[in-house]
């Protein structure tokens, strides 16, 4: 199994462990039961407004269906290079989670390809991010504000406030984001 598909194998593995149908789970998030199967199994990736829903209607985030239910007892205050959590949503966005599971932050490396991004939607979700743009330039829409970020450059906005975001420049963009608290 590749790493793309086990996006879908742990969206699949939560929605049984919560006893919760192929079917219902489709008609909370407003998709063909089709299209969320070819989602459990790998074969289309979600679009991160779908990804957002599904995880809603779990009643969980993108990190938390990574994170394994026994870990060692380093492992709760330590991560190790070679051991970060990577999430993939897709071929072009995936994510390596830099901090311990906790209730209070989430702080994550995100891997972004030219030209994409968040998509279209506009996320909105309680809490606060903050992000450092380590490679690559960035368009940040928070609100009505469109904000360009390149290497160096850091941002600070409330997640109650319609954001989104995209890769605007020529090679991969790499940031470091916080989320507080972890909604996604």
């Amino acid at each position: 199994m590749n790493e793309f598909e086990e996006l879908g194998k742990r969206i699949r593995s939560v929605r049984k462990s919560k006893g919760i149908t192929l079917r219902d789970l489709a008609k909370m998030v407003d998709v063909t039961p089709s299209l969320l199967s070819q989602i459990e199994n790998g074969k289309v990736s979600p679009s991160m407004g779908t990804l957002k829903k599904i995880l809603d209607a779990l009643g969980e985030t993108l990190f938390s269906i990574f994170q394994d239910r026994e870990e060692k007892e380093e492992a709760k205050f330590v991560v190790r290079k070679g051991e970060r959590k990577k999430v993939i949503v897709s071929e072009v966005l995936h994510y390596e989670v830099l901090t311990t599971k906790n209730d209070s932050f989430i702080m994550f490396l995100v891997y972004l390809e030219p030209g994409e991004g968040s998509g279209e939607d506009f996320y909105v979700h309680e809490g606060l991010e903050a992000g450092m743009i380590l490679q690559g330039k960035m368009e940040i829409t928070v609100g009505n504000r469109v904000f360009i970020l390149e290497e160096g450059d850091s941002i600070t906005y409330p997640s109650n406030t319609p954001h989104k975001w995209r890769n605007i420049g020529e090679k991969r963009a790499i940031g470091i984001w916080v989320v507080s608290p972890p909604t996604f």
